[in-house]
Formats: structure tokens, C-alpha cells, sequence
């Protein structure tokens, strides 16, 4: 099987596995959506987070475009993490919906969008064009930044350099602001420090 076959069918593999989506969300819509041009999505680790001293990430996005964008919350919407084996990259787990990547081996490849799984987005956030803004998330805040193999399969013994690439993919439901953010997000990958 061709590498990035190989990894898009382990990226899909987690989102089955995971413990964010349930059968009801594998049963619902997706559609792709492409990398946005313009609009940055980056992170960096944390060891702790003032409020709860819990490991985090500082995120920043850019807004580099001529027009202002809306997200819906929770940004990032998905992580992908990825364990070094010999001098490769492999996907261990995946958390969260939407994001995940059609093919890993591919930074500008679509990404899926899942439908949200409550009637409504948690919020949304609009960043002006030509703007950027930067927060810090705990993964007591936001679970789906915590590293969470789903199954026997997503954690070999030995591993202890890791990585993970944030994603965010939204499709909005009925209801929800028609000018939401329409194309993908993915973070450069984000170096872990070594768990032994």
C-alpha cells in the first residue's frame, strides 16, 4: 500500500477509535474541505498552564487575508498525533472531529468536516482581516488537545518522541452564520517533550 494511503487509512482508523466519537457522529455527514490560503493556524507546548498547572498549548492564528473571518469554537477542533519510529513519522491517535487528514503525507491535502455534534457551534470567533490572535489552552480545558490512544494498536512500547498537528474543520448546521469559515486549518507539526 502506498505510504500516504497507508496513513490516511490510519488517520480514519482513529477517528473510529476515538473516545470523542461515538456511533453517531461516524454515522453522520462528511464532506472535504481544501487548506485555506491565507489564515495560519500554530502551536507550541506548554509544560503548564497558569490557571490549573496542567501541560498546554499557546496557539496563534493569522489572519493574512483582505476579509474578516468566523470560526466556530473549539479551536482547534482536532489533534493528530505521531510517534517517531526509526527516522518516520507515524500516526499513533487521533482526537476531536472534524480535521483529520485525508492524507497525512500531504500538508496542503483536504481535511474532513464534521457536522458539529450539538445543534450549535460552543461560539465563534471573528478575527478581522490583516489580524492575528494568541491563547492558551490546557488540556483540562480543551480534552481533545490531550494525547489519547483509543486503541490496543496506537501506542508501541519503546516510542517516546512524539508530535502532534492541530486541525480545524467545521460544518455548520441550520441555523448558523452562512459566512463561517469554509476551508480547513492544520498546524506545522508541534514537538513533544520525550515520554519514556
Amino acid at each position: 500500500m502506498p505510504l500516504p494511503r497507508f496513513f490516511s487509512v490510519l488517520v480514519l482508523m482513529g477517528f473510529w477509535c476515538s473516545p470523542f466519537v461515538g456511533s453517531s457522529e461516524a454515522s453522520r455527514p462528511v464532506r472535504s474541505v481544501p487548506v485555506c490560503s491565507g489564515v495560519i493556524l500554530s502551536a507550541s507546548y506548554l509544560s503548564a498552564v497558569a490557571a490549573d498547572q496542567a501541560p498546554g498549548f499557546r496557539f496563534t492564528l493569522v489572519n493574512n487575508t483582505g476579509h474578516d473571518i468566523r470560526l466556530a469554537e473549539p479551536i482547534p477542533s482536532s489533534s493528530h498525533w505521531y510517534a517517531r519510529v526509526g527516522n518516520r513519522w507515524l500516526w499513533r491517535a487521533s482526537s476531536g472531529a472534524g480535521g483529520s487528514f485525508l492524507d497525512a503525507g500531504n500538508e496542503r491535502g483536504q481535511l474532513i468536516a464534521f457536522s458539529p455534534q450539538r445543534e450549535k457551534a460552543n461560539g465563534f470567533l471573528i478575527l478581522p482581516a490583516h489580524q492575528s490572535k494568541q491563547w492558551v489552552e490546557s488540556q483540562v480545558e480543551n480534552p481533545v488537545l490531550e494525547y489519547k490512544p483509543g486503541c490496543k494498536l496506537c501506542s508501541y512500547p519503546g516510542e517516546h518522541e512524539y508530535q502532534v498537528v492541530f486541525a480545524y474543520a467545521y460544518r455548520g448546521s441550520e441555523g448558523q452564520p452562512a459566512d463561517l469559515l469554509s476551508c480547513g486549518l492544520r498546524s506545522s507539526p508541534v514537538p513533544m517533550p520525550p515520554k519514556f
